[in-house]
């Protein structure tokens, strides 16, 4: 078991991941949970993390994952460009979409600016540490020691995008409502699109900062709070959603011809080690 994590480390942090975030999914649905206890499915990737880095490296693999989430003395502007960043794709996404067809973009009934706060800190909690140890934190070195950063960041995100197939068939999902609104192909395929372009961003970010989870986690949190509630890309209409990929892919193709597609940092290197 252990000799096939070490071969195939992302794709057995994909389908662990996706059975524990299963699970609280089918005890709600079928009654033996209250419906909140579905959130719980948003730990699964770091959990997944967890198990197979102590499988693979003993107590010493699972220290070294923690460390990772540990690390803060990365310099301010890689805090600022994982807290404030998400709103200048958000917004810029919104705008162009207004100018070829979609809706006139409104901020009215729009929240003071404060209140993203504590959404950052919960999104940070939930979605950033329950899943950045597993994606970064354990997937994302051991791929770049064979792989490059271009390629590991793809794969990872091609594989998070996938993990995420579950959300789509619960009702009064975001993912179902895209769903609805565009059919499978479109809706999944185009979410897999941006989880990879998403995907290169954390990894530009992961390797500049000597592979900080906790950033990424803040990171992720603060995306989430950006994309999905204050500025909200989607707004009931999947176009929008089109148009925001587009544009974090632009992103994202800036950086790797910025910093290259093999090491994706101002470094040389690039965060590569087995974890233990």
């Amino acid at each position: 078991m252990r000799e096939i994590v070490v071969k195939h480390p992302a794709l057995c942090l994909t389908v662990l991941a996706m059975v524990f975030g299963i699970v609280p999914l089918w005890a709600v649905s079928a009654g033996f949970l209250p419906k909140e206890a579905s959130q719980l499915g948003a730990l699964s990737a770091s959990l997944a993390g967890f198990v197979l880095a102590f499988l693979t490296g003993g107590a010493k693999g699972f220290y070294n994952l923690l460390k990772r989430g540990l690390k803060w003395r990365v310099g301010l502007g890689w805090w600022a460009f994982a807290l404030v960043f998400p709103v200048i794709p958000s917004v810029a996404a919104l705008y162009l979409y207004s100018v070829i067809g979609g809706p006139q973009v409104t901020w009215d009934g729009l929240d003071p600016i404060w209140k993203v706060v504590p959404l950052i800190l919960l999104l940070t909690l939930l979605a950033g540490f329950g899943e950045e140890f597993g994606w970064r934190g354990f997937a994302m070195p051991r791929l770049q020691a064979r792989f490059g950063a271009l390629a590991s960041c793809l794969c990872i995100g091609c594989l998070w995008g996938l993990w995420h197939l579950p959300l789509f068939m619960v009702e009064g999902t975001v993912q179902n409502d895209w769903l609805q609104d565009a059919g499978w192909i479109v809706a999944i395929g185009g979410y897999v699109v941006f989880c990879m372009a998403w995907s290169v961003q954390f990894g530009w970010v992961f390797n500049n900062t000597g592979g900080s989870v906790l950033v990424a986690a803040v990171m992720h949190g603060a995306g989430n709070a950006w994309f999905g509630g204050y500025v909200d890309v989607y707004r009931g209409d999947f176009g929008g959603v089109l148009v925001f990929t587009v544009v974090m892919a632009v992103v994202s193709g800036a950086l790797v011809a910025v910093s290259g597609a093999e090491n994706l940092s101002r470094k040389e290197t690039r965060v590569a080690d087995d974890g233990r």
